[in-house]
């Protein structure tokens, strides 16, 4: 009876180690598939956004300020919001690009202005909240839009 051995057939011995090198390939594969899957669905389980405050302004007009960044797959967008002290709800007043803080000040006891260096787009903006009057001062915006409300 005529048994094979690898050493009279050194083809055989080549098929078993690309045969062990694929299996290998296979699972190594496999576990960058499941790790990129549990990154994906982690990425959309948090909407893969990411929110940072960057300022809070108490006391202007008797209301609080807040300015935050939201980046949501790069995209960044920079939010003024206004709450009254004590609520603990937030109104968004004005979305733009820039990760500048702007300087929010009173001129009234019922207007406050909101000033701001270049920015790329306004996304949305209000002039008035509630009996609150709001006026704008930005330097120059690059790409100006259709102005809609927030």
């Amino acid at each position: 009876m005529n048994v094979l051995r690898a050493s009279k057939m050194p083809w055989l011995r080549t098929l078993g180690r690309l045969a062990r090198g694929l299996g290998r390939l296979i699972k190594t594969a496999a576990m960058l598939g499941m790790l990129g899957l549990v990154a994906t669905v982690m990425l959309w389980w948090s909407r893969g956004c990411f929110t940072e405050s960057l300022a809070n302004i108490p006391g202007v007009s008797g209301l609080n300020f807040e300015v935050s960044m939201t980046d949501c797959w790069h995209n960044p967008e920079t939010g003024v919001f206004v709450s009254r002290p004590g609520q603990s709800g937030k109104t968004l007043l004005f979305l733009y690009d820039s990760p500048e803080v702007p300087a929010i000040t009173s001129i009234d006891e019922r207007t406050i202005q909101i000033a701001l260096g270049d920015v790329d787009t306004i996304f949305c903006r209000k002039d008035r909240w509630q009996d609150l009057t709001i006026k704008y001062d930005i330097r120059s915006i690059r790409q100006p839009g259709s102005r809609r409300e927030c």
